[in-house]
């Protein structure tokens, strides 16, 4: 039992220090999905500012943990970049979505992706996933899992200094 777990373990911290290579052609997929008021959003490039797409789920304990960070960046960069958070409907509840969104006192966009088709887009693999999008739709960073608290503020910093794909 202890190996099972030792293993699990160095699972998630693998996966939370992975990133996915970038494509030859890292643009984002457009997507339109509803909020939870039932509000329409298009994400098309170009973008008015760079954005953080950010997809997760209720019952995801690291997205638990992620959650209060967000929300921090997200009124510490507020008209720099723009934070959607993108709940996997498909694989939880609207009622889930609804009350974590709540629960944790998220202020921007929280978008339900009910048939799972935007996270197929983006190939989301697991939660949380974080894309970093420039302005012109250039996928320029991605953070499969939670990877420890300032991770995204150094992500963040990183698509606001440099614009492009690159590693970092």
């Amino acid at each position: 039992m202890k190996k099972i777990i030792v293993l699990l373990l160095s699972l998630c911290f693998c996966l939370a220090f992975h990133q996915p290579a970038l494509a030859k052609d890292p643009l984002a997929p457009e997507i339109k999905l509803k909020d939870m008021k039932g509000q329409e959003h298009l994400l098309k490039p170009p973008y008015d500012q760079p954005i953080i797409l950010n997809f997760w789920a209720s019952w995801c304990g690291p997205c638990k943990q992620e959650a209060p960070e967000l929300v921090m960046l997200s009124k510490k960069y507020e008209g720099k970049v723009k934070i959607y958070a993108v709940n996997l409907t498909a694989q939880d509840s609207e009622e889930g979505a609804y009350i974590f969104a709540k629960d944790y006192g998220f202020t921007f966009p929280v978008l339900l992706d009910k048939t799972g088709e935007a996270a197929s887009l983006f190939r989301v693999a697991a939660v949380p996933t974080t894309y970093f999008i420039n302005r012109d739709g250039e996928i320029v960073n991605v953070l499969m899992g939670y990877g420890g608290e300032g991770l995204l503020e150094k992500r963040i910093n990183y698509l606001l200094e440099n614009g492009r794909a690159g590693s970092m």
